[in-house]
């Protein structure tokens, strides 16, 4: 065999020490997202963003509450039920004792007062369960009356405001039902708070403070678009960290258009939510060392 045509040599092991190094560090390294120094406009951008998204997270709260702030149940019911057709309302209930008995035999009349300034009474008497249901009645606000006709002399009255429900929308069901268990006052509540020991009016405090009564259930709506509210200012919020770390435009542009979403009839905060997105125009893109 001539030497053009012997094998190339096989290596048989790893180099002996001393010899050349076969790798060198070229001094290259990965720079993290966490490691890159922040533009200033980045932090300012996500503060922004994270104020507005806790006022989204309010602003949640506040539709499923719906007693405070602006948002009230009660006004959106009865908005509604001012556009519903007359006689259109079921009152279906139950009144109990302050001990949680039944209050039997107890009369519950509704005053109902039309826009011509007609005024009608329909009314039920409670059965054994105390439980009662009246029809025929206009959606809105309307005077509810509850009468203890087994007590002895002069009978005991309570008077309230009740919210009944209007049709619910964009179904075929044409009546609104509204179901509410009614407390009737004890003996010790009348002599506290009447004059006489048979008669308490509710009335114009619950018109004063706009908390006659109503079916929590017909809220519901409201406590599903306060949730959605909720869960997209958080979704806003961890979009907002998540561009604050790498310093991406996208990501926060991303951010100030979930929590944009939020705000509701917050309109101050809205206008946070747009000076967020077009400040997420002017911001350096991030630098890839």
């Amino acid at each position: 065999m001539s030497a053009e045509e012997s094998p190339a040599p096989e290596l048989a092991g790893l180099p002996e020490a001393g010899h050349e190094s076969l790798f060198a560090e070229s001094g290259a390294r990965i720079i993290l997202p966490s490691e890159r120094k922040r533009h200033v406009r980045v932090t300012m951008v996500a503060a922004v963003l994270v104020l507005t998204a806790l006022l989204g997270l309010w602003n949640g709260y506040d539709y499923v509450n719906g007693d405070i702030g602006l948002i009230n149940h009660r006004k959106f019911i009865n908005r509604d039920a001012e556009l519903a057709a007359p006689g259109t309302a079921v009152l279906i209930g139950r009144v109990l004792l302050e001990d949680g008995t039944p209050a039997a035999n107890y009369t519950v009349k509704v005053t109902v007062k039309s826009e011509n300034n007609t005024v009608r009474e329909q009314e039920n008497v409670t059965d054994d369960d105390g439980r009662f249901r009246i029809e025929g009645l206009d959606p809105g606000i309307q005077v509810l009356m509850i009468a203890n006709n087994s007590r002895q002399g002069s009978a005991q009255l309570v008077q309230h405001l009740v919210l009944l429900n209007p049709p619910p929308k964009y179904t075929f069901e044409p009546y609104g039902f509204t179901t509410l268990t009614l407390i009737f006052p004890s003996d010790d509540t009348f002599a506290a708070e009447s004059e006489d020991g048979s008669y308490i009016n509710y009335v114009p405090m619950e018109a004063e403070t706009d908390t006659m009564l109503y079916d929590e259930s017909a809220a519901g709506v409201y406590i599903m678009v306060g949730v959605g509210f909720s869960g997209l200012a958080l979704i806003g919020m961890g979009a907002t960290f998540l561009g604050l770390r790498s310093g991406n435009p996208g990501m926060l542009r991303t951010a100030s258009i979930l929590i944009f979403f939020t705000q509701g009839a917050y309109m101050s905060a809205c206008c946070l939510g747009l000076v967020a997105f077009g400040l997420t125009f002017a911001l350096p893109k991030p630098r890839i060392d």
